[in-house]
């Protein structure tokens, strides 16, 4: 994996906004901001990077990023991997960022990966957003899936805050909700089911029983794309606002201790 987006929660509306790009690249990594972070209300910059027009380097990962990482030093870390079905032999910082989110309970930033596209079939994993929140009933069923069930994408139709929610919903042992598609994926896959409904197929990749409950479940889609179809074509937000050539500043790294998990 090459890259990966920061998306900022816009307070109000509860919109989830891209505002940058971390790439690896050569001796390193790049952050680069995109046209989302002009848009997304009082967002200045990460980690002291406050000029959004320029491009930071740095030989190792920026602390906003290596911040949402549990140490390799830490028990739970073999049973973290686990969860979000990733090998220890073969992980990588930017492998963990993408599938956990790296979600801290001290700010409004998730960390996604956009599927490369240059494939017109791959497979992604993520985890449901919203399992907190159902009814008891619901956590109780859990127990009663497996590695491998089917599951099924569900438009919304009179979600009050999403227009473009995507619900994900089991066959058995009952049609239960078990949270929803993240919004920065939903778009593009609304269209893509509108050209074709049997271009994406959802099932379960880990019941995780003893995870936190937002890690319960990881749901991995497998998608097939026709030959012209953009990604990223519902939104302006992942273009980048400082061009690829020129030489990027190199960030001083002051790494931050308020590690979260």
């Amino acid at each position: 994996m090459k890259s990966l987006y920061v998306a900022g929660q816009n307070a109000e509306t509860r919109e989830w906004v891209p505002v940058a790009e971390l790439r690896k690249v050569k001796d390193g990594f790049q952050l680069r901001y995109t046209q989302g972070a002009r848009r997304l209300p009082g967002f200045v910059g990460l980690s002291r990077m406050n000029d959004l027009e320029k491009a930071y380097f740095s030989e190792t990962l920026f602390p906003f990023f290596s911040n949402r990482l549990i140490p390799k030093s830490r028990p739970e870390f073999k049973s973290y991997l686990d969860w979000l079905g990733l090998d220890a032999t073969s992980e990588s910082p930017l492998d963990v960022l993408a599938v956990s989110a790296g979600v801290r309970a001290t700010d409004k930033f998730e960390i996604f990966v956009m599927p490369n596209t240059s494939e017109k079939e791959f497979d992604f994993d993520f985890f449901p957003r919203g399992l907190r929140y159902q009814v008891g009933a619901v956590q109780s069923e859990i127990a009663h899936l497996a590695n491998g069930d089917e599951v099924f994408l569900m438009k919304d139709f009179q979600n009050p805050k999403d227009k473009n929610a995507l619900a994900i919903r089991t066959e058995k042992p009952s049609a239960l909700l078990i949270g929803y598609v993240p919004r920065y994926y939903a778009p593009a896959l609304q269209r893509l089911l509108a050209i074709d409904e049997n271009s994406v197929q959802a099932s379960i990749k880990r019941i995780n029983p003893d995870a936190p409950q937002d890690m319960r479940i990881l749901v991995t889609l497998h998608v097939r794309l026709p030959s012209d179809f953009d990604f990223l074509a519902d939104s302006t937000d992942f273009v980048l606002l400082s061009g690829s050539n020129g030489a990027d500043l190199k960030v001083n790294l002051i790494q931050e201790t308020n590690l979260d998990f």
